[in-house]
């Protein structure tokens, strides 16, 4: 083989080995880009970059961390070369942005859990979890402020905010077992109320979580139109004229109807408050951003 054949040879190698990393998830160059997919393709493009963030700019976030009395208190946060490292053994914590987002959006970021850390007990490659256009149902803001009652950082302390919710790898004892989306509230008065919840994606290991490998989460809301992306692939989505899930519970029994997803019953959610959410895990978390949507 000559010289110039050899060459040939060893770029197209490495062209596609760098493919075959890109199409995993494991090339670290990557930059985090949204996309127009879905029913977004009928009706949006995506606009201008109104904020965007390394995750270093710790004021500008409220971490609500969850007690625990029974277990060893070993949270480390910390950031380093452009990541965000949660580490919650055992435990509950809940991140918000506390930059009011209003109107048509998308947000658009990385995170992964490294697979050194993971014992299967405390630490689980689980719960990648996500809230956008939240809000308290009384005081907009008291999302954002940590008490003894509400907002404390255990997961059902949010069950009766407004907003949207959307997660892989959830499970109970043992997690990356399921892939949700949710219309909260899910409480209101201290009471379970029927609420959108999709779940046909539990259990399918394309929409869970892959140990070690940075995932590219996407989150969208635009008017009645809403989505939740997942390394460029529709895992969830809704608009109005959907028919849709509706979960109930009652005396500890969960059943569901299928509605329509209609503006009366489900008025959209046009403002609030963007949340990134694990339990029992190791999260880093980079590349940020958050795009305005214009109409096509």
């Amino acid at each position: 083989m000559n010289t110039r054949k050899r060459l040939t040879l060893i770029a197209i190698v490495a062209m596609f080995a760098i493919l075959v990393n890109i199409s995993k998830g494991t090339n670290d160059s990557i930059q985090t880009t949204s996309i127009v997919a879905g029913y977004g393709n009928e009706v949006f493009e995506i606009g201008s970059i109104i904020y965007a963030s390394d995750f270093s700019d710790r004021a500008n976030w409220v971490i609500q961390i969850e007690a625990s009395e029974n277990l060893p208190s070993e949270e480390r946060i910390s950031h380093s070369g452009g990541v965000l490292d949660l580490y919650m053994p055992a435990i509950g914590c809940t991140a918000w942005l506390n930059k009011k987002l209003t109107g048509a959006i998308t947000i658009v970021y990385q995170v992964r859990c490294p697979i050194e850390t993971i014992n299967g007990t405390s630490i689980q490659a689980r719960d990648i979890n996500n809230f956008w256009h939240c809000s308290d149902p009384f005081e907009f803001d008291a999302l954002l402020r940590t008490s003894e009652t509400h907002y404390k950082g255990n997961f059902s302390s949010y069950h009766e905010m407004h907003g949207y919710y959307a997660s892989a790898g959830g499970g109970g004892r043992v997690g990356n077992q399921t892939t949700r989306f949710r219309r909260y509230p899910r409480r209101a008065g201290g009471e379970n109320i029927p609420h959108v919840a999709l779940n046909d994606k539990d259990a399918n290991q394309a929409y869970l979580i892959t140990p070690g490998i940075w995932h590219t989460i996407q989150l969208v809301a635009y008017d009645g139109l809403v989505q939740y992306l997942m390394d460029g692939r529709v895992v969830y989505e809704i608009r109005y004229g959907d028919d849709i899930n509706v979960e109930s519970e009652k005396s500890g029994k969960k059943s569901t109807t299928v509605k329509s997803y209609r503006r009366e019953t489900f008025p959209a959610y046009t403002s609030g408050y963007f949340g990134i959410r694990m339990v029992a895990s190791h999260h880093q978390y980079r590349d940020l951003k958050i795009y305005r949507l214009n109409p096509k």
